[in-house]
């Protein structure tokens, strides 16, 4: 809320945001988590671009990253926590895809992972933990596209596995040419927003590096802010995403006994 208090309030997506966290606040009784958080995840990744292309030294870009991130993995949680009956494939698909996004926007602002997170068996969780040998043990166990058949199995593209391997093998050569690739075809992509800040290329960048890898790339898409320690301390006690305490204590009662500590 504090980043919306700081905006002076012009930008279409922004207003949006405001106005449906307004509706939020009046109708409490009828909040969907899943939902709101679905819709706060693409709102941010878009304001964390729109902000990138207006200064692209502006640290709120790492703030609405990470707002963003944070928002898939609660709506994952939120739909593990009370599956609908109703969900179409396409939204549980989404699901999916926005849920291993969020792992890496998350990690591609502080490096870590929340706590609550550690169980699950997601090559990207396992990857980003350091558990190099069990992200690989459940490449296997994904699928390169979506099946109704299997609604909750990980989504992940043959070149994403390729990703995976480059960095368990500390192939250098592999992995930055894997991510030259994956950008060229991310710019081809007519979401605009989606072609400022590639929250994908950063973390693994990122992972890369902290496993004395020699991975540099020097694209737009990388903002430097990114690899900035000092731009990248969040303070979870006071940037949090609206309603989450509340939130949080809902999952809770309906048996999600994870904490974000």
């Amino acid at each position: 809320m504090q980043l919306l208090r700081q905006s002076k309030g012009k930008d279409i997506t922004l207003s949006n945001l405001q106005r449906i966290l307004k509706e939020e606040e009046e109708f409490p009784e009828i909040r969907n988590y899943e939902e709101l958080y679905t819709n706060l995840h693409l709102k941010y990744r878009i304001l964390a671009g729109e902000s990138y292309l207006r200064d692209n030294s502006d640290v709120q870009v790492i703030r609405y990253t990470y707002l963003s991130g944070m928002a898939a993995i609660c709506a994952y949680l939120f739909h593990k926590a009370t599956p609908h009956q109703d969900y179409n494939d396409t939204d549980q698909k989404n699901m999916m895809y926005d849920f291993s996004y969020g792992l890496l926007q998350l990690f591609a602002v502080q490096n870590s992972l929340p706590k609550c997170l550690c169980s699950l068996e997601h090559p990207y969780v396992q990857l980003l933990l350091g558990n190099f040998e069990k992200a690989v043990e459940l490449l296997p166990l994904t699928l390169p596209v979506y099946n109704p058949m299997q609604p909750d199995k990980v989504l992940l593209s043959e070149e994403q596995q390729v990703v995976i391997q480059a960095v368990v093998e500390q192939n250098e050569k592999l992995l930055t040419n894997q991510l030259i690739q994956r950008v060229k075809a991310y710019r081809k992509q007519s979401v605009g927003y989606s072609t400022f800040v590639d929250a994908y290329s950063i973390a693994f960048t990122k992972l890369a590096r902290m496993n004395n890898m020699n991975c540099k790339l020097d694209i737009i898409e990388i903002p430097k802010m990114f690899f900035d320690k000092t731009a990248c301390q969040i303070d979870t006690a006071e940037l949090k995403l609206p309603f989450f305490d509340d939130a949080i204590e809902r999952l809770e009662n309906n048996g999600m006994k994870w904490s974000f500590d």
